[in-house]
């Protein structure tokens, strides 16, 4: 995490540098384009490092006579005492298939033991080492600090009987808003909006150094020229549809837990923007 934010702060310094000046003196090249989705993919890898740290951090057990909880950053997986069939040591799954990243900050993820059951890892000791909770139809990993205390204690409450029915469940943080972002449409969508926002940009600045000093920005209906504008000025369409999408996807978390399906036409609304401007880009410079 601290090398992607050195390599993300050496490069922003040097945009920082490059787009200091004048914007008719920017040194816009395809060369500089990379340093800008180089700049984005670090940023992003920082982040989600930040996040699988802070969440082993926060990672802890919690017991009653009703269930065992899970928790880290704000969300608690809850498992019923009364649907614990066993409690073994150490499990080799027999599925993970995320296998080479499920090991960051902590054990997190899912996969599947030889028996074909759902295994939810929520442990920081290789699954080998930790304790395996085998429910009625899933199985969870987990690494408590003395496993042959945390054991008994388990059974201490199991004996004891429970006071309320629980049903195995996850209960999300609202601190990072997981429902919005584990919406799959509002994931495709933005996904595909960013995507076409940094190819547009990629065209523009592949082709920028070859383009006349004055553009025609605009036409009359009758199809005459009716606006020149410096070459420059064209650069600010992606990043305005870039911004539009920005604001949409504030709007669409504000109103998300209301109006799903209104937070969904915000971010197709985003993807058609970007549509519309990448047209409208490539009108201008053809």
């Amino acid at each position: 995490m601290l090398a992607a934010l050195v390599g993300a702060a050496a490069l922003g310094s040097r945009l920082a540098q490059a787009l200091s000046g004048p914007p008719e003196g920017w040194p816009v090249t395809f060369g500089l384009y990379w340093q800008i989705v180089g700049l984005l993919v670090l940023l992003l890898l920082a982040g989600a490092l930040a996040y699988r740290a802070l969440a082993a951090f926060t990672l802890s057990y919690e017991l009653d006579r009703n269930g065992l909880y899970i928790i880290w950053l704000g969300n608690r997986a809850v498992v019923p005492l009364d649907q614990i069939q066993s409690i073994d040591l150490g499990v080799v799954p027999a599925r993970m298939p995320w296998r080479w990243v499920q090991g960051i900050g902590y054990y997190w993820g899912q996969g599947r033991t030889a028996d074909g059951k759902r295994l939810h890892l929520f442990a920081t000791q290789p699954p080998e080492r930790c304790l395996l909770i085998n429910a009625r139809d899933e199985a969870y990993a987990i690494s408590p600090e003395g496993h042959d205390a945390f054991v008994q204690d388990l059974e201490q409450r199991r004996n004891l009987g429970a006071t309320q029915t629980l049903a195995p469940s996850f209960e999300p943080s609202r601190m990072f808003l997981y429902s919005f972002w584990n919406d799959s449409t509002v994931r495709g969508l933005l996904l595909v909006a960013f995507v076409l926002n940094l190819l547009v940009l990629g065209v523009l600045m592949a082709r920028y150094s070859a383009l006349a000093p004055v553009l025609r920005m605009r036409f009359d209906p009758a199809g005459q020229v009716a606006d020149l504008r410096p070459r420059h000025q064209i650069l600010f369409l992606p990043l305005a549809a870039f911004g539009l999408t920005l604001i949409n996807i504030a709007l669409g978390i504000l109103v998300y837990q209301r109006q799903q399906l209104g937070a969904r036409l915000l971010q197709g609304a985003s993807l058609i923007v970007q549509i519309l401007f990448g047209i409208a880009m490539l009108t201008i410079i053809r």
